[in-house]
C-alpha cells in the first residue's frame, strides 16, 4: 500500500518540476545538484548512513553537487550555511521529529 501511494503521488507530480533541485542517475549512483550560488558551504544528508554529514561539491555555476549510491530507496535533506534545507522535491516524507525529508526511489 505504502509503494501505491508513493507511486500516486510521483504520478501527480510528474509535471511539477524541480528548478532548483535535480538528480541523474550514473550507473549505480545518483548524482544530486542543488542550485544555490549564494551559499558559503552545503552540506548534504542521507538514511543510507544514519544522516551523516557530507560537503558537497560547488561547480562554477553555482550548483552544488554530491553522488550517492543509487542502488535503494533513500531520504535526505541538505544543510546549507548551518540551516536544514528541503528542497522542492518529488517526493516527501515525515521523519520521525515532525519535519520531513525528501525521498529518492530508483527506477522512478
Amino acid at each position: 500500500m505504502k509503494q501505491y501511494f508513493r507511486f500516486m503521488i510521483a504520478v501527480s507530480l510528474l509535471g511539477a518540476g524541480c528548478a532548483t533541485h535535480y538528480y541523474k542517475i550514473d550507473a549505480d549512483r545518483v548524482n544530486l545538484y542543488l542550485r544555490m550560488p549564494e551559499a558559503k558551504i552545503v552540506y548534504f544528508s542521507t538514511s543510507l548512513d544514519k544522516f551523516a554529514l557530507y560537503r558537497t561539491k560547488k561547480l562554477e555555476s553555482g550548483i552544488w553537487e554530491v553522488a550517492v549510491p543509487a542502488s535503494r530507496e533513500f531520504t535526505y535533506f541538505y544543510k546549507v550555511d548551518g540551516i536544514i534545507y528541503l528542497p522542492d522535491c518529488k517526493l516527501r516524507e515525515k521523519d520521525d521529529f515532525g519535519d520531513e525529508n525528501c525521498v529518492f526511489i530508483p527506477d522512478m
